[in-house]
């Protein structure tokens, strides 16, 4: 091995006092460059115990439990679509008779159901109407689906009207952009003071298209903070249908399509509290596959999500799903869940320190505000955390430098720009 050049002459004492000076300098300097004492964090208290078991085959056994109609009544669902969807001819009495067994059929979404994706315009919307017109809570399934993909503006009032009859309310922030429309103006108008009279909602004599839409804000947000409609469905959900439906969306991870995976998330978070006990008793999947989803899903609901909240926190320990977890428990406002969340700032995992900046920041713990501060500043830390720790640090009050890191981050363009801008929208959102 080759010495260093100034070690290879002299004597054994010059040598020995030259690793002396040099041992004496590299001290100084290490001293010099040395950051400031960070006191450990707090321990992490125990968690609930987490108990997993396979639940793909229980979830594909309960989707099967959807079954067809024997075939007489398939038979005889189909000749009532025939008329009720107008695609044969009949005279009024007779059409006003068999929409009204239609309806009344407890199995009447076997023909409704495919109806919704009809290739005609009109047909689609007829068969919405009478989705609507049926009071079946059950139907708001397929209607979701059928709002993901309606293309024809016209359609996507009628679908939006039959959520609203139905008693759900995601469907309520539909109807402001067709205000916009001359096309959809007027209909949506009257679906929108309909859907405000049903919930109680004093209207305005001559609403203007401002007041309606301030009007169906507010509604739309306590659907968001409650997942509960003050409008309810006249036909109580069937339960045993919406375990198999849920359970349909829920084992979507298990294949490698991502459309059906879309799907699920799109249905499940627009349900308001209606799947939240389904979608809690999947986190106790072995099939980590299983359990992501789900959490996206339950951080996506937010408050309306609290009663899952007991089922999430085991998973806190989970290595595969506790950053999920995380942020699923930060968004729904469980603040039992801080002094769990404190020591994660400290984990070797990167993903967690990230979740754990924001997530302390939306709960509110000032308590954190040291922490957050240090990883801030920390220069060795990575841009993601530095960014979720000037996130938090802003989601507990005005704080110069971690504006200014956010500020820096969109002047040089060194970090993802929808990210920022979501953080940006989320803190105006909190008045910060």
């Amino acid at each position: 091995m080759k010495c260093l050049p100034f070690l290879t002459t002299g004597s054994i004492a010059n040598r020995s006092a030259a690793v002396l000076a040099l041992t004496a300098l590299t001290t100084l300097f290490a001293g010099c460059k040395q950051e400031p004492k960070v006191e450990p964090g707090p321990a992490r208290p125990p968690l609930p115990a987490l108990t997993l078991h396979p639940m793909l085959e229980e979830l594909q056994s309960l989707a099967a439990t959807l079954q067809a109609p024997d075939d007489k009544t398939q038979k005889v669902l189909r000749d009532y679509a025939d008329i009720s969807l107008r695609l044969v001819e009949t005279d009024p009495r007779t059409e006003r008779m068999v929409v009204q067994s239609l309806l009344e059929h407890k199995d009447a979404w076997y023909v409704l159901e495919p109806a919704l994706v009809h290739d005609d315009a009109g047909v689609r919307q007829r068969a919405a109407w009478l989705c609507g017109q049926s009071g079946q809570a059950i139907l708001q399934l397929p209607l979701l689906l059928r709002l993901k993909y309606e293309l024809d503006p016209a359609g996507l009032i009628w679908v939006a009207d039959a959520l609203l009859k139905l008693g759900n309310d995601s469907a309520l922030v539909y109807l402001p952009p067709a205000f916009n429309r001359e096309q959809t103006a007027n209909q949506a108008g009257q679906v929108a003071i309909a859907a405000l009279n049903a919930r109680g909602v004093t209207v305005p004599d001559s609403p203007s298209w401002e007041d309606l839409t301030k009007l169906l804000q507010e509604l739309s947000d306590k659907w968001r903070a409650t997942g509960v409609s003050a409008h309810q469905a006249t036909v109580p959900i069937d339960q045993q249908q919406l375990t198999a439906r849920l359970a349909h969306h829920l084992q979507t991870p298990e294949g490698t399509q991502l459309r059906p995976v879309d799907d699920a998330r799109f249905v499940l978070t627009r349900l308001g509290t209606l799947a939240v006990p389904m979608i809690a008793k999947t986190l106790q999947a072995e099939e980590h596959y299983l359990r992501s989803m789900p959490l996206q899903v339950l951080a996506n609901l937010g408050t309306a999500a609290k009663s899952a909240a007991d089922a999430i926190m085991p998973l806190l320990g989970d290595p595969l799903t506790a950053m999920y977890a995380v942020h699923a428990l930060s968004e729904i406002g469980v603040t039992e869940t801080i002094p769990h969340l404190r020591p994660l700032l400290d984990d070797r995992d990167t993903e967690l320190r990230r979740e754990a900046c924001q997530a302390l920041g939306l709960l509110g713990d000032t308590e954190s505000k040291p922490r957050l501060e240090q990883r801030l500043q920390d220069e060795q830390e990575t841009m993601d955390v530095r960014v979720a720790a000037a996130f938090g640090l802003l989601c507990l009050g005005e704080h110069p430098a971690a504006l200014a890191y956010l500020n820096e981050r969109e002047a040089n363009k060194d970090y993802h720009e929808p990210t920022l801008t979501r953080l940006r929208e989320r803190l105006a959102s909190r008045g910060q």
